[in-house]
């Protein structure tokens, strides 16, 4: 196999992992807060899950956006685009990793916010802990 073509199926196979990863994660974060909103009987709170819809986007923009052109060549990223545009996709991948992280933060006392207005109780005995982070669970008092 030449080396372009390794380089050409190391990145769709970085495309057809990191895009559906972000994908299912923002949608399981969602149906947290759907089932929350639908006051279900146990409600999920994930907070570092809560980082990955925003924090995560960056690097999906960038890799959407540069990806197209080094496939097509079969080079790395940074043998195609100059270091002005490596640095300002890192620039753009870091300023998303930080409003992640203030979207985390913020949807975290708000959904809080709502488990204490809906009646919730937190759960120690169904809360997991898992690679994704701590995921706390709440049950309907009433």
């Amino acid at each position: 196999m030449s080396p372009n073509n390794k380089v050409r199926l190391a990145g769709l196979f970085l495309i057809l992992v990191l895009i559906p990863s972000w994908v299912w994660g923002s949608y399981q974060v969602f149906q947290d807060y759907l089932a929350l909103l639908h006051r279900a009987s146990v409600v999920r709170l994930s907070i570092i899950t809560l980082w990955l819809p925003l924090g995560f986007l960056g690097v999906v923009l960038s890799l959407l956006v540069m990806s197209p052109k080094a496939l097509l060549h079969g080079k790395k990223i940074n043998e195609i685009y100059s270091p002005k545009a490596m640095q300002l996709a890192n620039k753009v991948c870091l300023y998303f990793a930080l409003i992640g992280i203030a979207f985390a933060a913020g949807w975290t006392y708000h959904s809080i916010d709502l488990l204490e207005r809906y009646g919730y109780v937190y759960s120690r005995d169904l809360t997991n802990i898992t690679p994704t982070g701590i995921h706390l669970m709440y049950v309907r008092a009433n």
